[in-house]
């Protein structure tokens, strides 16, 4: 399907891609094919040979390629998806990709370009009109009525010399740039330059400029071939095979620029093992940024030639084929859409991890007489869910929709559990309403993640406890109780500050942002002081609470960091850990003074600090090959959440000599921490 939205589509990839040494031109559809594979020199050294062969061939087709209208080499220039799906059997089953790895397009336009090279090679019956396709470009230019040749002639004819100076410059600039980042390399941040660093940045600044001059030069020879007047032939068939070579050549280089991202990474990678491959990875960037300045210039002709020859961008045989890595320009497409089917089988335990006493800590707690013992049977859950997401150009599941399933549950024992990650729902929003609200969200790099656990099967001991040893005497009273969890996350994903990087470091995802939690416990707090004011290291028993219901509610920051190499591989492990702080308000009551008949209790509202940390270890299988569209995933993870908390009632200072001191005089807490632990399955199928 040909259409202005794809083509405005194309333009937009096209021009998306960055000055920087490796063009930034992140598509979904080439980050889910290339971004997580293994990296292999064989692969990388193919990937960057056709980098290499595309900035040749640009050089070839354009200024070393004899041509005259409507030559044959032209018309051989031909690449649908049949003809696409040919080229890639070819490849795909030989080395080095072997049935495994992804044939990049840009490999299949080199194919065709050499095949159609090839011909032009062949003897002609008659000597060619023009020695190289510049010159029937420049012969475009229309002259002026008295039959003088005017300013747009002469620009177009400045056009080999610019094509010229865009590599030179380019290659130029990656190397001087590559000085740069090696001389700066382990140096302070924020440091002066030095003086070889500072004659780097002025050399690259002097390349960058004059990459700007021959860009300026490729400008005006395209406004040019805009104005050239293609009503009679031979001219009319030179603006339409130049046009057809043109946009070839374009659609050629936008796909290496795809890919070649992933090429200069994968080199790093190996380089890293490999000290000798950093010659592969100073290639690679040279490459990208030479495809990147040809990229621009092509980008130019072809929209200027479309217009003599009163053709589409859209329709010239650069676009034939529709299997693109260009069309996520276009909001939504079919190829963009994927709907996501995911199963999942959880046991969530919850215990209470009791604090270690004098002993082995920094708490004493002799001289208390109760303490609590929680016994709650595990949450055991099947759940599943129905979710369409859609790609935009640069951002993978950048939305998604809710469909089937909302609750997860499909079977549960012992309470259930419930997950979410709709932000607009959180904040009161529904429907439509709350789906673009999310795509918004999704869009800015803005994660949210809401958990509901109920675990509704359990009890509560109260226990004596022998105030001079510490040790249990019986359980004195026991009663059910039922516990709700509940934790949103809603946190920016920083790694889309900084993708390579986060890359290297096979960084999946890095939140940072905000946590709320709330659930409801019976308890019993204990107000403990320092045994030796001004040091902090020891406190003892001083009173405790009766047993009563308390809401911990906490307000918290922090971060969530998911380590591993993505869904792609076959087999990959991963990690999780996160690490937030924060308070909330609490309410809780200490006894009466017992000399006092009817004494009442001491109700107090304070401000609880609390700490939740996460950590979770699992293994991620891939069932379906690199190839497939349709992608089977598990993952198996055993997840620990941690959460302590405590209020502090006084704060000592102690001054010696010139310093102040300052530590906790007495605090209060709840013997304990909480713990909410559990495995869990993941399924999922992507289609």
């Amino acid at each position: 399907m040909r259409t202005g939205p794809a083509l405005a589509g194309l333009v937009l990839l096209a021009a998306a891609a960055p000055s920087a040494c490796v063009p930034d031109t992140y598509n979904v559809r080439a980050a889910r094919a290339f971004a997580n594979e293994d990296a292999r020199r064989p692969i990388i050294d193919d990937r960057t040979a056709d980098l290499d062969r595309a900035v040749a061939l640009a050089d070839e087709v354009l200024a070393r390629t004899p041509y005259s209208p409507g030559d044959a080499w032209i018309a051989a220039l031909h690449l649908d998806d049949e003809e696409g799906e040919r080229l890639r059997r070819r490849f795909e089953e030989a080395p080095p990709y072997d049935g495994t790895y992804e044939v990049p397009l840009a490999k299949l336009y080199r194919a065709k370009l050499d095949e159609a090279l090839a011909r032009a090679r062949a003897p002609r019956p008659a000597q060619p009109a023009f020695a190289q396709l510049f010159d029937a470009l420049a012969a475009l230019a229309a002259p002026l009525p008295d039959g003088n040749v005017g300013d747009h002639a002469t620009a177009a004819s400045h056009l080999p010399a610019a094509w010229e100076a865009l590599a030179e410059h380019a290659r130029a600039l990656a190397a001087e740039e590559r000085t740069v980042e090696r001389l700066s390399a382990g140096r302070p941040l924020g440091a002066a330059d030095t003086p070889e660093i500072a004659a780097a940045r002025g050399r690259a600044a002097a390349r960058r400029r004059a990459l700007s001059a021959a860009q300026r030069d490729v400008e005006a020879a395209a406004a040019a071939l805009r104005a050239a007047s293609a009503g009679h032939e031979p001219a009319a068939t030179i603006a339409r095979d130049a046009l057809r070579a043109v946009s070839f050549l374009l659609r050629m280089h936008v796909e290496a620029l795809a890919v070649a991202p992933y090429v200069v990474k994968q080199a790093r990678r190996v380089a890293r093992g490999e000290p000798g491959y950093a010659a592969a990875v100073a290639r690679a960037e040279a490459l990208s940024r030479v495809l990147e300045a040809q990229r621009e210039a092509l980008s130019a002709c072809a929209e200027a030639l479309s217009v003599p020859a009163r053709t589409p961008l859209e329709d010239t045989a650069g676009f034939e084929m529709q299997e693109s890595l260009l069309e996520q320009g276009r909001a939504i497409s079919l190829d963009a859409v994927h709907l996501r089917l995911k199963g999942d089988a959880e046991l969530l335990f919850f215990h209470q991890i009791a604090s270690p006493n004098s002993s082995g800590g920094v708490n004493d707690y002799r001289g208390r007489t109760r303490r609590l013992a929680y016994d709650v049977d595990p949450v055991f859950m099947v759940g599943a869910r129905a979710v369409i997401t859609y790609d935009f150009e640069h951002v993978r599941d950048a939305a998604r929709l809710n469909a089937g399933f909302k609750t997860d549950r499909l079977f549960s024992a012992g309470g259930d559990i419930r997950y979410d990650n709709s932000l607009g729902q959180l904040i009161g929003l529904n429907g439509l309403a709350s789906d673009v609200f999310d795509i918004g969200a999704d869009l800015v790099g803005i994660r949210t993640s809401f958990k509901v656990a109920r675990f509704t099967s359990g009890n509560v001991d109260e226990i004596a406890v022998d105030p001079g040893t510490g040790h249990d005497a019986g359980v004195v009273a026991s009663a059910p109780f039922q516990l709700l969890v509940r934790q949103v996350d809603v946190g920016f994903d920083v790694t889309k500050l900084f993708p390579d990087t986060a890359d290297d470091l096979h960084i999946e995802e890095l939140l940072a942002g905000f946590r709320y939690m709330d659930y409801k416990l019976p308890r019993i707090f204990y107000e403990l002081r320092e045994r030796d004011p001004g040091k902090g290291d020891i406190y003892v028993f001083e009173r405790q609470s009766p047993p009563q219901s308390v809401t911990s509610r906490f307000y918290q920051g922090g971060f969530t960091l998911r380590m591993g190499t993505g869904e792609w591989p076959r087999l990959a492990p991963f990690g999780d850990i996160g690490l937030y702080g924060g308070a909330g308000p609490v309410r809780y009551a200490f006894s009466g003074d017992p000399a006092v008949p009817g004494g009442e209790a001491e109700v107090d509202t304070a401000t609880m600090i609390a700490f939740s940390g996460n950590l979770s270890v699992g293994l991620r299988l891939r069932l379906t090959s690199y190839l497939s569209r349709l992608r089977l995933l598990t993952e198996l993870s055993y997840n620990v959440e941690a959460v302590g908390q405590g209020i502090v009632s006084g704060i000592n200072a102690t001054r010696r000599g010139d310093e102040t001191t300052y530590t906790i005089g007495r605090k209060i807490d709840i013997g304990g921490f909480d713990l909410f632990h559990g495995p869990r399955l993941l399924a999922v199928l992507v289609l």
